[in-house]
């Protein structure tokens, strides 16, 4: 058999491997350890949410934040048990949820066309799409759990409609509770699934089957401890979420123009260029329907209708509210389980062996191209050289100033969540906090914080430090760490300055 015969006959034989649950369990579990090699490769800095999420979980809590649940919290906390407060802990969390979502995906795709063959490429599938095969890596923590969660809830309530019962409802009040410990923005894409199920008469009984108020409860009761912490700590959540949709005072009715216009550019440019590649890969999927195809199912239509209705009742939101902070990033809750009806569309009107294989083969070398893109988007290389890289900021170097100044436990506080992020991820025994937290509660001091303090903060944050402490009347420590020789494996340079405090102050509090 000639060397190329060969080649063919390996390929084909890894592309059907990967067309099983299995082998898109094997494809994420690859996919995570090559992008944690990577990252452990270049630079061990933390990116900004995963310094804020260092900074929140220092200890076990019901709840960090009033704006986000602690799902996301409670799991990084339990990875620092084991992996330490390092970069490794927040990877490991990270690339474990990714892997879920694939799985999550499969399960949500097979449940709806019931081909595992087609649920394999749906879940591969997101290795092109722009929000998992690139903006998860670094950016993101709770939206993860979100995607993850619409996957799951869309999973569960297709099983429930198709054939309901106990263990089914109990399933869905799970997946539903892991919504709502997910992200706050998750009602919408439930209210666009409940509004789909009442515009589908097939479907509209369901929702008086008794059996729903198990799923219900089980909701319920697994919300009461974050329920219980906010009315302790007398949170607002809508009043915090509408805060942050409303950075800046405008006439109402130009908020609202504003944050339409936003919505109606975020929705296309969320699936971009993931849609534009299936139809490349499944053109007939796009086109009219031919005469004696298939007619859609009442999944796919249901699918299709909770999109819609969940971009209706964000617009809905925006229109009551006035909100202006809408964006790409934020229509997770409407369009991340858009796989499930593409997938369902490809599959009624683009059937065959060879469409499967190529979106297999794609995803794959996609997979792999990415890889070497992010390497060469976070080394310090002659195209991204002169680029701002938080990701090269020398933290590991002022972790060591720190150490030969006898800072290693104490209190650290910063004006930037991304210094004390990092310092704790370098410094463990560190308490760290930051004028930019999000924190509704102040983190518990122990013993050992009596007797060190320390403010940290960099050129152009001296009039944030003054509001915090006298720092003109006190001796200032200069710590510069100067850029090494050009390399790839290059950190860049940074000045920070240090003020030593009285840990009996308010602002060691």
């Amino acid at each position: 058999m000639s060397r190329l015969a060969l080649n063919g006959t390996f390929t084909n034989g890894l592309i059907a491997a990967l067309l099983s649950l299995r082998g898109v369990a094997l494809f994420w579990i690859v996919y995570g350890l090559a992008h944690i090699a990577l990252r452990l490769s270049l630079t061990r800095t933390l990116a900004l949410d995963d310094s804020r999420e260092s900074e929140l979980v220092q200890t076990l809590a019901l709840g960090y934040q009033v704006r986000q649940p602690p799902l996301y919290e409670w799991l990084l906390w339990l990875s620092q048990q084991g992996l330490g407060t390092g970069i490794e802990s927040h990877l490991a969390v990270r690339y474990g949820l990714i892997a879920v979502l694939g799985l999550a995906t499969f399960g949500a795709v097979r449940a709806a066309v019931k081909d595992d063959r087609w649920a394999a490429v749906a879940s591969l599938s997101l290795a092109f799409h722009y929000q998992v095969g690139w903006t998860f890596h670094e950016w993101a923590t709770q939206t993860i759990l979100l995607s993850i969660a619409c996957m799951a809830s869309l999973h569960a309530a297709i099983r429930f409609y198709e054939r309901p019962a106990t263990g089914t409802a109990v399933f869905l009040g799970l997946a539903i509770a892991l919504g709502f410990y997910s992200k706050f923005s998750y009602p919408l894409f439930l209210g666009g699934l409940v509004l789909a199920t009442l515009g589908l008469g097939e479907l509209r009984a369901r929702l008086a089957d008794p059996r729903l108020f198990l799923s219900a409860a089980l909701t319920l009761a697994a919300l009461a401890p974050f329920v219980i912490w906010i009315m302790r700590v007398r949170g607002n959540v809508v009043a915090e979420v509408v805060d942050h949709m409303i950075p800046v005072a405008q006439p109402y009715a130009v908020r609202v123009v504003m944050g339409l216009g936003r919505l109606v550019r975020s929705l296309p440019a969320f699936l971009l260029p993931w849609l534009l590649f299936v139809a490349v890969l499944a053109p007939r999927a796009f086109m009219r329907a031919p005469a004696g195809a298939p007619a859609a199912s009442t999944v796919e239509r249901l699918v299709l209708r909770t999109m819609i209705s969940a971009a209706l009742l964000t617009a809905l939101g925006i229109v009551v509210t006035g909100a202006t902070n809408v964006r790409v990033l934020y229509m997770h809750p409407i369009l991340m389980v858009a796989p499930v009806y593409v997938f369902a569309r490809v599959a009624r009107l683009a059937p065959g062996e060879g469409v499967i294989r190529r979106f297999a083969a794609f995803a794959a070398a996609v997979a792999i191209f990415m890889l070497g893109f992010r390497f060469v988007a976070i080394s310090d290389n002659p195209i991204t050289r002169k680029l701002a890289r938080g990701l090269l900021l020398p933290y590991a170097e002022l972790a060591d100033a720190l150490k030969a100044r006898g800072i290693t436990n104490g209190t650290a506080i910063s004006i930037a969540v991304r210094d004390v992020g990092n310092l704790r991820a370098f410094l463990p025994d560190l308490r760290v906090t930051s004028t930019a937290s999000l924190r509704a509660e102040r983190v518990p001091r122990r013993p050992s914080d009596a007797r060190s303090c320390v403010l940290i903060w960099t050129d152009g944050q001296e009039s944030h430090a003054r509001r915090l402490a006298a720092v003109d009347t006190l001796t200032i420590e200069k710590i510069e760490i100067a850029a090494p020789p050009s390399s790839v494996l290059a950190t860049r340079g940074e000045t920070w300055f240090l003020a030593r405090l009285d840990p009996r102050s308010p602002a060691c509090s």
